[in-house]
C-alpha cells in the first residue's frame, strides 16, 4: 500500500513539475524571443462600436469584416503597429503598453484620419537598447548612439536629419518631430540603409524612444 501510495504521489509531482516546466518555456520565450501579445481595435473613440481582438498580424482588416476605421485601441500585452494601407504599407502608428497600452482616440497615436487597413505585432529583441543614427546612408559620416529615450534630438545632439540608422538592441519608435510628435517609423533590430527603409519619405528626425513591451 506505501509503494502503491509512494507511487501516485510521485505521478502527481512528476505532473506538476511538467506543467511549471512548460509554463516557464512559454514565459522564457515571451522574454528572449518575443510574442504576437493582443490587441483590441475599435471602430469608435473610447473604445466603442465594433471591435476586432488580435493576437497575431493582419494584413487586411477587411478579411475580418472590420470597417477600416479604428478611433480607439487597447494593447492587452506585446506591442503593435497599425498601417495606413492593407499588407503593412503607407502611414504607420505605433501602439505599445505606454499608459497602460489605452488609447481612447487616434490622437493619442499621433493619427492622421482614423483609417487602418492592417496591423502587425513588433518584434522584441533581448539585447539592451542600442542605436546608432549616421548623417549619410550607409552607415557613413558622423555616427550618434542612443540607449535610452530622447525627446529632442536637435537639443541634445544637435541632430535633425538621420540618413541611415543601425539598430543593435531593443525595438524603437522614431518620430519626425521633438517629444514624440509627427510621422513615425518602427525601428526593429536591424540596419536601415537608408530613410526610405524604415518607410519614410525624407530624412527628419525629432525626437526617439524605446517601444515598450510590458
Amino acid at each position: 500500500m506505501y509503494l502503491s501510495l509512494h507511487g501516485v504521489v510521485y505521478k502527481c509531482a512528476l505532473t506538476v513539475i511538467l506543467s511549471l516546466c512548460s509554463k516557464l518555456g512559454s514565459v522564457l520565450q515571451r522574454a528572449f524571443y518575443g510574442s504576437s501579445g493582443k490587441v483590441t481595435l475599435f471602430e469608435q473613440r473610447n473604445f466603442a462600436g465594433q471591435r476586432l481582438d488580435l493576437s497575431s498580424d493582419c494584413q487586411n482588416l477587411s478579411d475580418k469584416n472590420f470597417p477600416e476605421r479604428c478611433n480607439s485601441v487597447k494593447v492587452e500585452s506585446g506591442a503593435w503597429v497599425g498601417y495606413e494601407h492593407e499588407y503593412f504599407r503607407g502611414r504607420q502608428y505605433l501602439w505599445d503598453m505606454s499608459d497602460q497600452g489605452e488609447y481612447n482616440c487616434t490622437d493619442r497615436w499621433c493619427g492622421q484620419g482614423d483609417h487602418i487597413s492592417s496591423v502587425r505585432s513588433v518584434k522584441q529583441d533581448p539585447n539592451p537598447p542600442r542605436a546608432q543614427l549616421f548623417e549619410r546612408q550607409g552607415f557613413s559620416g558622423r555616427k550618434t548612439e542612443l540607449q535610452d529615450d530622447v525627446p529632442n534630438l536637435m537639443t541634445r545632439y544637435n541632430l535633425n536629419r538621420a540618413f541611415s540608422i543601425r539598430v543593435l538592441g531593443g525595438a524603437w519608435v522614431l518620430y519626425q518631430e521633438p517629444n514624440y510628435r509627427g510621422s513615425h517609423y518602427i525601428l526593429e533590430s536591424k540596419d536601415y540603409n537608408s530613410f526610405s527603409d524604415w518607410g519614410a519619405q525624407n530624412s527628419a528626425v525629432g525626437s526617439m524612444r524605446r517601444i515598450r513591451f510590458s
